[in-house]
């Protein structure tokens, strides 16, 4: 296994992975800005694989489409067209789409059955495979796993899309998901473990609704939210492309290809697998369910004008009343539910949606990469809409769904989980550890089932890292600052390999800060800032509750026995290589 300096990147050494508007739609710009969001840094194009400069704003918002009931979708190659001004690019896409995969709808309660096969024919990004990774080998260039994962699903351990229950071309696998939690906003994407990054990007990722009686979607529903055609899903992704108008999955040039290289960022922004596109919109109010499938890029989202509007949702579910804010943010996997009103867009007018989160100052440094500020351009019709504005309550009250439950109260000892930075030299571990491990390294996580337990995130890295747990949901509690320099010193970590779990407890700063109002919910996917201990409540459910064994010992496709689950860092390439960890809910 190669070893040494030679095998690592600039941006492995600079910490690599954080996670921290103008055109043919035409009209009057009634909000400010230039169209074309921040200059690059000098020098960036020579650090990076810069993408062709492309006009925004000026292709129409493409919508997949939705599908119901139980299904077999494949997986192939497919060609796709990002922007007029490239060429078709080589893609990889479920159900036969050009890139990406259908918006699958499901009812509370009503399990579902999807069959995903395995059509490909050589990976998309041969090229770019490291066969030093975990998991992954040569045979991956030829030959590409994939396991697809439900994410924010409540499902048995052997329908989890687990990263080592991978399936090579020709192979094919049955999901079933129960279906039996709160309607929400899921996604299904790859999870084939050391060449998740790579899939993702090639175009395996989907939208998935789990809708109920309250719930629906349909116009007129019992909530009062905007549907029908004024609900639309945007998946937020950001890509590189070449003049062909290939796609990219390199970075920074510093890199060997074929090397990890720590995170993947794009410099051209996308939605639904359109570069920067426009949608036409009534006077009136839409709800959108933005999904961030970046694979390490956070956002700070922001309409042009700063208008406001409301988060009504958020991962595993609806809040209990709208938040109403001016800007939010989202780390990679999390997804938004929003309410927008767009009833004072004259014809013709526009409003931009965009985005101006820094990356961590390494990340910059390697490669001057700047914030994506072209999301996507909404363009009034004149048109009158959906009228009626979001309802001060969505839950417990008359004709809504109950209320989400109080948090429990901790039943089990909180539990301690430290994010590390990289160490120079080494190969593998090229990046951020958990707990200074490696997956499989040490004894599996196990809480008890019926359990609640506080997950305290400590992270020393200079980064920012998305942590999401399998199977569960949790519950920001607060956030607060470290004293990293301090809590080092006094606890130098032990070679890698070796656990290391110290308590911050004598080296916070301040007091600790709640939540944001849109991370009161359900949340399976939380931002852990840098220098900061991030605490979450997380309550493992019991066979009884859940109608499943959790702890049942499954048999991979390849014949190896499979046990529980997963929970890692969601920047793909951090997951990829050393942030990932596996769990068992024990009785």
């Amino acid at each position: 296994m190669p070893n040494g300096p030679s095998r690592r990147s600039l941006l492995t050494a600079a910490g690599l992975g954080a996670a921290g508007a103008l055109g043919a739609s035409g009209g009057t710009a009634r909000a400010t800005g230039t169209g074309h969001g921040p200059s690059p840094r000098p020098g960036t194009r020579q650090l990076t694989f810069a993408s062709p400069q492309l006009t925004p704003y000026v292709d129409a918002l493409p919508l997949p489409p939705v599908l119901t009931g139980d299904r077999t979708l494949a997986m192939a190659p497919a060609a796709h067209r990002f922007h007029r001004d490239l060429g078709t690019a080589r893609t990889w896409s479920y159900g036969g789409l050009p890139y990406l995969g259908p918006t699958i709808e499901a009812q509370r309660g009503v399990p579902l059955s999807l069959t995903f096969s395995n059509g490909f024919h050589g990976h998309l990004f041969a090229a770019d495979v490291d066969p030093a990774l975990q998991g992954a080998s040569e045979l991956d260039r030829t030959q590409p796993r994939t396991s697809v994962h439900l994410h924010g699903a409540v499902t048995p351990p052997d329908a989890d899309g687990h990263p080592e229950n991978a399936f090579r071309p020709g192979g094919s696998m049955t999901y079933r998901h129960p279906n039996d939690q709160q309607a929400g906003h899921l996604w299904y994407h790859d999870h084939a473990m050391g060449i998740t990054r790579l899939n993702a990007v090639a175009g395996l990722a989907g939208q998935y609704m789990l809708r109920d009686a309250y719930d629906t979607g349909a116009a007129g529903n019992p909530l009062g939210l905007p549907g029908g055609e004024f609900e639309v899903p945007l998946t937020l992704a950001d890509r590189r492309f070449a003049e062909d108008g290939s796609l990219v999955f390199r970075t920074a040039r510093a890199v060997p290809q074929g090397h990890w290289e720590g995170g993947m960022f794009g410099d051209t922004m996308t939605v639904n697998g359109v570069v920067s596109p426009y949608l036409e919109v009534a006077r009136g109010f839409y709800r959108l369910r933005v999904l961030n499938a970046s694979n390490a890029r956070g956002y700070r989202l922001f309409f042009s004008d700063r208008m406001p509007f409301w988060v009504v949702g958020a991962d595993g579910a609806l809040l209990d009343a709208p938040a109403r804010t001016t800007s939010v943010r989202i780390a990679p996997g999390e997804r938004l539910d929003l309410v927008v009103d767009f009833g004072s867009l004259a014809a013709g007018e526009h409003v931009d949606l965009t985005n101006d989160q820094q990356e961590s100052p390494e990340v910059v440094a390697a490669t001057g990469v700047a914030p994506t500020a072209d999301i996507m351009r909404f363009t009034g019709t004149g048109v009158g809409g959906f009228r009626t504005p979001p309802p001060d309550r969505l839950r417990g009250g008359a004709g809504l769904p109950a209320p989400l439950p109080a948090p429990p109260q901790p039943t089990a000892a909180r539990r301690i989980i430290t994010l590390t930075p990289a160490r120079v030299p080494g190969y593998p571990p090229a990046g951020m550890t958990m707990d200074n491990l490696l997956y499989g390294q040490g004894p599996v996580t196990a809480p008890r089932q019926g359990t609640t337990e506080v997950w305290e995130f400590v992270n020393v890295s200079p980064q920012a890292h998305p942590m999401h747990l399998h199977l569960v949901h949790t519950r920001v509690l607060d956030r607060q600052r470290l004293d990293i320099e301090s809590y080092v010193r006094a606890n130098p970590r032990p070679p890698a390999g070796t656990p290391w779990r110290p308590s911050p407890d004598a080296y916070l700063l301040g007091t600790a800060q709640p939540p944001s109002p849109w991370e009161t919910g359900l949340k399976d996917t939380v931002a852990c800032p840098p220098a900061t201990v991030t605490r979450v409540l997380v309550r493992f459910p019991d066979a009884a509750e859940l109608g499943f064994d959790p702890d049942a010992a499954f048999t991979a496709l390849d014949g190896t026995s499979l046990q529980g689950y997963v929970w890692h860092c969601h920047i793909l390439d951090h997951e990829d290589d050393c942030m990932m960890a596996r769990y068992r809910l024990t009785v």
